[in-house]
């Protein structure tokens, strides 16, 4: 049986990239319920309607993606950050780990890649977890 298509908050400061994302994860089935362009605004609108995933821009404006996480996973723990990067470092998907994300994608990667990361963070939120590590390793290397 499959979950219900899975709430997410979008944060990036790109108003074109968040278009084109939207559009796609649109076409998976992916409900956007928000959209931030800064740390803040994400922390502040993640409260309602409580996204089950955030897709958080790593270079954000007025703070950091990684600082925004954790303020985000300190207020609402039950929720899966989805760490977004033009940079696929390891250094990076490292500090992505020890901030809480629990995946890190390189924003070139296949829109089925990302549709399928946020269902799976979505599903591991709901019921079983996995440890960050194992879903930050399972990511496109």
């Amino acid at each position: 049986m499959r979950s219900p298509d899975p709430r997410v908050l979008l944060v990036d400061d790109e108003p074109r990239f968040r278009a084109q994302l939207r559009q796609i994860l649109t076409a998976y089935g992916i409900v956007l319920v928000a959209e931030a362009g800064s740390g803040p605004q994400a922390a502040n609108l993640a409260r309602q309607p409580r996204p089950a995933v955030v897709l958080m821009d790593l270079l954000i404006p007025d703070m950091d993606g990684l600082t925004a996480t954790r303020l985000l996973l300190d207020r609402l723990p039950s929720t899966g950050v989805i760490i977004l990067s033009a940079y696929d470092d390891p250094t990076l998907r490292y500090a992505a780990q020890q901030a809480g994300a629990a995946a890190y994608l390189a924003k070139g990667c296949l829109a089925r890649q990302a549709a399928d990361t946020i269902n799976q963070v979505a599903t591991d939120r709901a019921g079983q977890e996995q440890p960050s590590s194992d879903r930050l390793d399972a990511q496109h290397p």
